[in-house]
C-alpha cells in the first residue's frame, strides 16, 4: 500500500498520478485496488490550514507516521487524548414515542375537567353516566391536611364536590340529597380508584348518584366500597342573595375562637394548614356567621367549590353541636353551587327549614351567593368505624398454601384422630 504526498501549491500531480489505474475525479478519493493513494497537501480554492490538516489526517489513518507534536505546535493544545480502543457505538437516548393514548379523549372517554375526576363515560345501554378518578396523598397533597382520629379521611365536602360535578355533567343543577354511608380513608402509600355513578334519568329527570372506591392495586373481582348515595335533579335554580350584604351581620356578637383548632384536634379532628380557614366567627341567637379563607397558593381551578373552603365553613357548625366526640357530615340536602372559583367566603349557618340539621350559605365579599345547602345533618363517628372502613394494604392478601405436616402422625384415640 503506497501513499504519495504532493508538496506544492496545488494537486496537479495528485490528479494525474492515479489516472493510470483510477478514473476518480477527486485526487483525495483516488486509489487503486492495491490501496495506492495520492494526497496533495494544498488544494486550489480551499482553505490552506484545512487542506493541510485533512491531508495529514489521511496519511495518518493509512498507517504512516506523523509527528503530532510538530503538528500541534503553536495551536495551544496541551495534551493528546487517545481514542477508545473499541469501535464507536451509537445509541439513542430519546424517550420512545408513546405506543398508545394517555389522556381521556385518547382512551375513548370524555375529559371530566376536574381535579378529583379525570374522565366521564356515558353508558349507551341505559343513558347512565360514570365519572372516574384517582385519589392519593401524593396526587392531592392537600388531602393529607384532613386527619380524623389519626386517619387521612377524604372530607365529606370533597365527596359532595364530586357528586355535584357528576350532576353537572348530567345537566342536573341541584343535588337533592347525598347520604355519606362510609368515610373514605386514604392509605399512606398508593391511591384509591374512585367512581361516581349516575343512573339513567327517571321521574322529572332525576338520577340516582353513588360514589364508590377501591384500592388501585385491587385484584380482579375485588368489591367496590360504596361511600355515598343520593339524588340529583335538573331543576332551575333561583339565585337569591343579599342576606350577607351587611358584614359583620347586624346584632351578631363576636365569638372568641381562642385555640379553636387546638380544641378540634383534642376531639380527634387534626386539620392541617389548608383546612384551617376560619378567620372569625359571630353568633346571633341560633345563627352562626364566619369568615373562611383558603391559604394563599391553593389552586381552585376546576372546582365548583373547593372542598377545603366548604369544610372550613362546616367547622363553624361544630360550635353549635357541643359534645366532645368526632362529628362529621352525614346527610346533605338541597345543595346548589352558584359560583365557582371562590377563595374566601362569608358563611351563615342557621337551623334548617325542615327542622332537621342546619342550613349553610356561602357568599362572596359583596353578598353574592357562592353555594347553598338547604339542610346538613352531622353525626358522631368512632375511630373504630374509620379503621373498619379503611381499605387494606395491597401487599396483604388471603392466600391458601399447602400445609406441611411435621413429625409422626397422631394416633387415634377412641376412634377419633
Amino acid at each position: 500500500m503506497r501513499t504519495f504526498i504532493e508538496i506544492g501549491p496545488d494537486g496537479v500531480l495528485s490528479g494525474m498520478g492515479p489516472q493510470i489505474r483510477n478514473t476518480s475525479s477527486d485526487p483525495v478519493e483516488a486509489s487503486d485496488d492495491a490501496g495506492e493513494a495520492w494526497v496533495p497537501l494544498l488544494r486550489r480554492g480551499r482553505n490552506e490550514v484545512r487542506a493541510l490538516l485533512t491531508a495529514v489526517a489521511r496519511v495518518h489513518v493509512r498507517g504512516q507516521a506523523v509527528d503530532w507534536d510538530q503538528v500541534f505546535t503553536g495551536t495551544g493544545a496541551r495534551r493528546r487524548v487517545d481514542l477508545p480502543t473499541y469501535a464507536f457505538q451509537r445509541q439513542q437516548y430519546w424517550l420512545p414515542a408513546s405506543s398508545g393514548p394517555v389522556d381521556a379523549a385518547g382512551l375513548g372517554q370524555s375529559p371530566a375537567r376536574h381535579p378529583l375526576l379525570g374522565a366521564a363515560v356515558e353508558l349507551p345501554a341505559n343513558g347512565g353516566l360514570v365519572l372516574t378518578g384517582r385519589l392519593s396523598v401524593a396526587a392531592q397533597p392537600w388531602l393529607a391536611d384532613h386527619v380524623v382520629a389519626g386517619q387521612v379521611v377524604v372530607p365529606g365536602a370533597a365527596l359532595l364536590e364530586m357528586a355535584v360535578r357528576a350532576s353537572d355533567e348530567a345537566e342536573c343543577g341541584r343535588l337533592e340529597e347525598l347520604l355519606i354511608e362510609t368515610p373514605l380513608t386514604l392509605p399512606k402509600h398508593g391511591g384509591m380508584q374512585v367512581q361516581v355513578t349516575l343512573t339513567e334519568p327517571g321521574y322529572e329527570g332525576r338520577r340516582d348518584v353513588a360514589i364508590y372506591s377501591r384500592p388501585e392495586d385491587a385484584i380482579p373481582g375485588e368489591e367496590w366500597i360504596r361511600h355515598a348515595t343520593g339524588v340529583a335533579a335538573p331543576a332551575e335554580v333561583a339565585v337569591e342573595g343579599g342576606e350577607l350584604l351587611v358584614w359583620p351581620p347586624a346584632g351578631a356578637v363576636a365569638v372568641d375562637l381562642g385555640d379553636f383548632y387546638g380544641g378540634l384536634a383534642g376531639r380527634g379532628l387534626a386539620y392541617g394548614p389548608v383546612f384551617r380557614g376560619v378567620q372569625a366567627a359571630w353568633r346571633r341567637g341560633e345563627e352562626l356567621f364566619a369568615e373562611v379563607v383558603l391559604p394563599e397558593g391553593v389552586a381552585v381551578a376546576g372546582f365548583g367549590l373547593h372542598p377545603a373552603l366548604l369544610d372550613a365553613a362546616l367547622h363553624v357548625a361544630g360550635l353549635g353541636v357541643g359534645g366532645e366526640g368526632l362529628v362529621l357530615p352525614f346527610a346533605w340536602g338541597d345543595v346548589v353551587v352558584h359560583a365557582a372559583g371562590a377563595v374566601s367566603a362569608r358563611v351563615r349557618i342557621a337551623p334548617s327549614v325542615s327542622g332537621e340539621g342546619v342550613s349553610v350559605m356561602l357568599a362572596d365579599g359583596v353578598g353574592g351567593l357562592i353555594a347553598s345547602v338547604g339542610s346538613l345533618v352531622l353525626r358522631p363517628v368512632s375511630a373504630e368505624s374509620l379503621v373498619a372502613g379503611r381499605s387494606g394494604d395491597g401487599l396483604f392478601r388471603v392466600e391458601w398454601v399447602p400445609a406441611s405436616v411435621a413429625g409422626p402422625p397422631v394416633e387415634s384415640v377412641g376412634g377419633v384422630e
